[in-house]
């Protein structure tokens, strides 16, 4: 459903969608499972009293095959993970799989892979096997001070600093791309096309094939209110979304 926002404080129920519950799990706190949100677009949008984003719209619909509802609280990071480990809140999202997580929580299946990738002028999103090649044929590359890039970007930063220009935000990379100052700027996929959207420059700004990076980002069950098998049958659901497309309907269009 989407557009759809959540009211937030507030139970935003999903539509009992159709469909089989063949691994029967039972949805728990009552049938009402509660994520966290903050703003981190497009996964997550808090505007006010209202909560959208990829993330919820994917697990809206995951859930409604199983029988369950959802509610969103925006809630800063650090409430929202102790809401994880204590029960009081069931899910976060996206996130990424560690030892210390795995404490206290239980993940799904692979939700979505984060790709770290190169984005260009349109018409060159062919142009580069790798990050390497774009340097090693004369690319001027935009970054943001500070950040921590992925892949063999640190070691290439230290051959390669003088085809490199650093800006405070991912706007200014953006608009120097867009205005042929630096020949491609590095970032996350859904990210960084968001972004793109928002500052209307999707008719000159595009992802190239060029991929910098890649790591499954999850969806993360509180071990304290999400029983293991309910999460293995929700694994089960996205993974049958993923193999009719229904998964990519939802995706794409933040892509």
């Amino acid at each position: 459903m989407f557009g759809k926002s959540y009211l937030v404080g507030g139970v935003g129920l999903c539509l009992m969608a159709g469909g089989s519950f063949a691994q029967a799990a039972e949805c728990p706190r009552g049938g009402t499972l509660i994520a966290g949100a903050s703003d981190y677009r497009p996964y997550q949008k808090v505007e006010g009293k209202e909560v959208t984003g990829m993330d919820f719209e994917v697990l809206e619909a995951v859930l409604g095959k199983l029988g369950c509802s959802l509610e969103v609280q925006a809630l800063p990071w650090a409430r929202h993970l102790k809401g994880v480990q204590d029960g009081t809140v069931d899910i976060a999202s996206p996130v990424s799989k560690n030892e210390e997580r795995e404490a206290f929580a239980t993940f799904s299946s692979p939700y979505v892979d984060a790709q770290e990738v190169l984005f260009v002028a349109q018409g060159k999103e062919n142009g580069f096997d790798n990050l390497a090649d774009f340097f090693e044929n004369g690319g001027k590359l935009g970054t943001i001070r500070e950040y921590a890039y992925g892949g063999d970007f640190a070691s290439l930063k230290e051959q390669y600093g003088g085809q490199i220009e650093e800006t405070d935000s991912l706007e200014s990379n953006l608009k120097k791309l867009a205005a042929g100052r630096v020949d491609a700027t590095l970032g996350e996929v859904f990210v960084v096309s968001e972004e793109i959207k928002r500052l209307g420059l999707s008719d000159k700004v595009v992802a190239s094939q060029t991929v910098i990076s890649s790591d499954p980002s999850y969806y993360m069950f509180s071990k304290a209110s999400v029983p293991a098998d309910f999460v293995a049958a929700f694994s089960t659901e996205m993974q049958n979304m993923k193999d009719s497309g229904e998964f990519d309907g939802i995706t794409g269009k933040y892509r």
